[in-house]
Order: structure tokens, then C-alpha cells, then sequence
């Protein structure tokens, strides 16, 4: 019996080999959560955050004001969940995922600075981001073994003016075989603005990866604005719309998930026979 059993598995396992492509449309993300005051060195203003929990056209605000001083930061993350808003997602070095949304940045103040954008947070391997900021108006991607990428600036004529509204989009591909230092995974960053290339969107094609790790491990992904105002009638607020974000499930994830329906076929059958 034990044998049958075996081979039964065995069988079912290259049996479920075969749809995993199309297993792949499985979205493990299917909602937004709000996580205020990540960064709280001002307590006392007046925080508000809205999101429509949907990953497929997705909307969000954060609007914060109303610092007594000045000096650190506020932060605040809209993050991607896999149980309808309740939690934050974490996701594995070895699961593909996109994110893209539409931000507009406003402040009472372009400096200091406020910068948004795109963040993915690993406290192991550090986080990393790919933000547009108010004072240098950088688009550019950073940090956690992401590639460094500057698709514009004030410097050079075509940087980010708050008050405007800009597409970012990511897709990270785990590395072949597996994501290590030695096949490490790759981002692909696209940048869609009225003031960068006539705006026609911007496509670095896929980077690698490049810490030791070869990508980011048990991370979570989002959105976010951050802020430290310049006087007390400073104030940070960030629209988001066209939130669109996908994370596919590990390979082994989407195999065993493969097997629990070859098996569930089985035994409608022998329940036919």
C-alpha cells in the first residue's frame, strides 16, 4: 500500500508540474493596509490615510500637517496584504511580483524634503526604494541590493515638480534556479512623467540584483510619503491612484497547490467509478 502510495504521489507531482504556468495567475496580494508613523518624530499633527483596499486600480491618500517644530521625519506605508487589508504581505526572495501607481506629490514646502514612492521593506537585507523627492526632484531608485538608477533630476533639467503626478512601475524576476549572489534576481523600473523624455515612458529593462543575497528576503512592499516640515504650516500630501500590483506564489507554493487539485480530480473520479 505504501508503495502505491508513493507512486501515486510521484505521479501526481509530474502531473502538477505541467499547469504551473498557468498557475501563475494565482495573486497572493488582495488588498492595502495602512501602517501610519512608521517615522513619528512628530506625534502631534493631524494624520489622515484613506485607501479603497483594492490591488486593480487601487487609490490611497496620506495627508499629515500641523507640526508644532521642526526637525526628523514623519513616514507613513500603504502596503500591499494577502488578507484583504488586515496585515501586511510578506513575501519570499523567490516570489515574482509588480507594483505600479500613479503618485502626486504636494507639500507647503519642497524643503526639506518629502519624497514617495515605491518601497520595499527587508529589515535583513535593507530596504529599498524607488521615490521621487521634493527638493532635488530625483526619480531614482535605491538601496537593499537595488540597482541605482537616476532617471532624472533638478540638476539636469528633468527632474520631479510636486504638484504633478508620475508613474512608477517594478517587476522583480527571481533569479534562474533559484535567487542567490550567483543568480540573482532582476528589477525592471519604467517611469511614465510629463517632464522626463517628452513623457513617453522610460524602461531600464531588467537590472540585476546586486547584494549578497542576490534580492530581498521576507520583505514587504508598498507605497509610502515621508516628510520633515519646514515650519508649522509645512504639510505632506500624497494622492495615489491606478494601484496594480501581482505576487505570484513560490514555485513550491504553486506545485503543491498543483498537486492538492490533481488530487482532488482522483478522487472525483474514483468517486465516479
Amino acid at each position: 500500500m505504501k508503495r502505491i502510495l508513493t507512486q501515486s504521489i510521484a505521479a501526481a507531482c509530474a502531473l502538477a508540474a505541467i499547469p504551473i504556468v498557468a498557475q501563475a495567475a494565482v495573486n497572493q496580494a488582495n488588498g492595502l493596509v495602512n501602517v501610519g508613523r512608521v517615522f513619528n518624530d512628530h506625534p502631534e499633527t493631524t494624520l489622515a490615510m484613506t485607501n479603497n483596499n483594492s490591488v486593480s486600480g487601487g487609490t490611497a491618500s496620506i495627508d499629515d500637517r500641523g507640526a508644532t517644530s521642526t526637525g526628523g521625519a514623519n513616514r507613513h506605508d500603504v502596503l500591499l496584504s494577502g488578507d484583504n487589508g488586515a496585515t501586511p504581505l510578506t513575501i519570499g526572495i523567490n516570489q515574482p511580483f509588480s507594483i505600479s501607481a500613479t503618485l502626486n506629490l504636494t507639500d507647503g514646502s519642497n524643503a526639506p524634503r518629502k519624497e514617495a514612492g515605491i518601497r520595499i521593506n527587508a529589515p535583513v537585507t535593507g530596504d529599498a526604494l524607488f521615490i521621487v523627492n521634493s527638493d532635488a526632484g530625483e526619480i531614482v531608485s535605491f538601496g537593499g541590493g537595488m540597482p541605482f538608477h537616476l532617471f532624472g533630476s533638478n540638476g539636469g533639467g528633468n527632474g520631479y515638480t510636486p504638484g504633478t503626478p508620475i508613474t512608477l512601475s517594478l517587476t522583480y524576476t527571481p533569479g534562474p534556479r533559484g535567487t542567490t549572489g550567483a543568480n540573482p534576481a532582476s528589477v525592471d523600473l519604467k517611469v511614465t512623467y510629463a517632464g522626463l523624455n517628452g513623457g513617453t515612458t522610460v524602461d531600464t529593462g531588467p537590472l540585476a540584483w546586486s547584494n549578497l543575497e542576490g534580492g530581498p528576503t521576507n520583505f514587504k512592499v508598498g507605497l509610502y510619503g515621508q516628510w520633515g516640515p519646514a515650519n508649522t504650516s509645512d504639510f505632506l500630501n500624497l494622492a495615489v491612484s491606478n494601484i496594480n500590483a501581482t505576487v505570484t506564489p513560490e514555485p513550491t507554493s504553486m506545485a503543491l497547490m498543483a498537486l492538492g487539485g490533481t488530487a482532488l480530480m482522483a478522487r472525483r473520479r474514483r468517486a465516479v467509478r
